[in-house]
């Protein structure tokens, strides 16, 4: 059998981003309920093995009684047995899922705040259109190697009934995602952006020079960045002035069209020269979901939420962590 590909389509596990710090709250989008604004998130404590490391160290504890996944004899394992052994296997995969529910929660509070609903006709359009898309990719790759059941099984672990509704659960929670971030950003005024960034202040300099002399920025971006985003020109999704970005506060100064002068800023942890050109300034627009469900529709369909605007969403909603219970813990 030929090897399977991955199918982008077909992979519905997504993750939060894993931020440090918040951005200040915008007068234009109330703050949160206290009990979600500021979740905390410390680091968990790993099982203590048994002393000697005999073979009962490989054994889940006795005393949990959540949700029975498995029985090897008189032997039950739960759950909460399977999180702990991810916690200890691969420590950082495990809390990316605990921040994946928290960013969850912070998405399902905005809805809550906001009136913002899915639409179950919506839901079963978009799944069944992806369901279909996945059918037509697995027929072309495989031909009649291996059914639509069985490539199922081997790639997810999951019947065939059961991933169609993971596929509609998936479906849902990104129209969430989406909804919540986009509406969120239509009450607050905006700015779009191109950027390049360069060790070199010459090159910045001499790139400024000839966009005011009229040089396509997107195409020098192209040429002369050193940052990934110069595959599509430099550009950046519309943003905030809360987000945390080395130009995000020189973008706001500059009118539509404008280009920067070259500046100096963090870059990872080096500092490197950044030149901004405005494509565009969005005004806040105090409106209800309901009199932009359609439009948001639309921009999510011709511009998918990407993996950028997740972050900043997450780096401004999120809050502190514990800092304490994290002070002996190692950067994640």
């Amino acid at each position: 059998m030929r090897g399977l590909r991955l199918l982008p389509c077909a992979l519905l596990w997504a993750c939060a981003a894993n931020p440090p710090a918040p951005v200040p709250t915008v007068a234009s989008v109330p703050p949160l309920t206290p009990r979600a604004q500021q979740p905390i998130v410390p680091p968990p404590s790993l099982p203590k093995p048994a002393p000697g490391f005999g073979p009962e160290i490989l054994l889940p504890k006795a005393e949990a009684d959540d949700t029975e996944i498995a029985r090897i004899g008189d032997l039950v394992l739960r759950r909460s047995h399977a999180y702990t052994r991810l916690l200890s296997a691969h420590p950082k995969l495990a809390l990316s899922a605990v921040d994946l529910l928290v960013f969850d929660v912070l998405v399902a509070q905005h809805a809550q705040q906001f009136g913002i609903r899915v639409e179950p006709e919506r839901i079963e359009q978009l799944a069944a259109a992806e369901e279909v898309q996945v059918r037509d990719q697995v027929k072309a790759e495989l031909g009649g190697e291996l059914d639509f059941a069985g490539y199922v099984w081997r790639l997810f672990g999951l019947r065939e009934n059961d991933w169609q509704q993971t596929l509609r659960l998936r479906t849902a929670q990104r129209l969430y995602q989406g909804y919540v971030i986009r509406y969120l950003a239509l009450r607050e005024d905006r700015v779009q952006v191109r950027f390049l960034v360069h060790q070199d202040q010459a090159v910045a300099e001499e790139v400024a020079a000839k966009v005011r002399a009229g040089a396509d920025f997107a195409t020098l971006a192209l040429q002369r960045s050193e940052d990934p985003s110069r595959r599509d020109g430099g550009l950046l999704p519309p943003f905030g002035r809360g987000f945390q970005h080395p130009v995000a506060a020189t973008a706001f100064t500059l009118a539509k069209g404008a280009v920067s002068a070259p500046f100096r800023a963090s870059w990872g942890d080096e500092q490197r020269w950044f030149v901004v050109y405005c494509l565009d300034q969005l005004p806040g627009r105090e409106v209800t979901f309901a009199a932009v469900r359609d439009e948001i529709d639309r921009d999510l369909e011709q511009r998918p939420l990407s993996p950028l605007e997740t972050t900043a969403y997450t780096l401004r909603w999120r809050g502190e962590l514990d800092r304490s219970a994290r002070t002996d813990a190692p950067d994640r």
